[in-house]
């Protein structure tokens, strides 16, 4: 008799944003971490404001108290929704700039929500991708497996200029591009060899957002 096995191998990685989170814990001693209000943000003013679209406007057969209403809210097309003036709009979105659940701000990036772990004037991201890659048949004249697949999650982190609403990548250029609006954090930091950078890039990110904080009112 024939025996099946379902085989999964999971490839991950830790991300090193495990440093950001460890920092910043100490950077939001000084001060609470900073909870936007939950509901559906059309564009960077509404984040700017702090005043999203709440989920009583939006028109929808979804639980508004499910922990996972906007996850769910925003894998639809088409958003519809009653202004405060009782004005019936539409959104797409896939044009939306994201949203907040339980004061956390998710931003929309390559098709998809994710979670901004860090927030300051410059704030952190992690965009991942999750791809799947058949394996060839083990073939045994009494024992037949299934195909393998492999998982490989893939990960990407991401800067997001929230005052002038531009995301790019959190690398070395990355970094540097945010350290040039201040010669003496960019002097210190190209004083460090290169592996220290890489190993520091998080701490310059904490101190740029110190001296220049997020003005938005929570």
């Amino acid at each position: 008799m024939n025996r099946v096995f379902h085989l999964f191998l999971l490839i991950f990685s830790i991300p090193a944003s495990a440093l950001l989170a460890q920092k910043a814990e100490q950077f939001y001693l000084d001060q609470p971490p900073p909870e936007f209000r939950d509901g559906l943000y059309a564009n960077i003013e509404m984040v700017k404001n702090n005043n999203p679209i709440p989920a009583g406007w939006i028109e929808t057969d979804m639980d508004p108290e499910d922990r996972n209403f906007y996850k769910k809210i925003t894998r639809t097309d088409l958003l519809v929704f009653y202004d405060d003036n009782g004005v019936r709009s539409y959104l797409n979105t896939r044009s939306i700039w994201g949203y907040a659940s339980k004061g956390d701000l998710y931003i929309n990036v390559g098709g998809g929500f994710h979670k901004i772990d860090f927030v300051g004037r410059i704030s952190h991201f992690i965009a991942s991708k999750t791809t799947y890659a058949p394996m060839k048949y083990l073939d045994h004249p009494d024992i037949w497996y299934s195909p393998l697949y492999v998982l490989t999650l893939k990960y990407r982190e991401y800067l997001v200029d929230i005052e002038e609403n531009k995301v790019w990548e959190f690398d070395m250029e990355g970094i540097e591009r945010v350290l040039k609006n201040d010669p003496q954090l960019l002097k210190e930091f190209n004083s460090l060899e290169k592996r220290e950078k890489e190993e520091m890039k998080y701490t310059f990110l904490l101190r740029y957002n110190q001296k220049y904080p997020l003005d938005i009112h929570f």
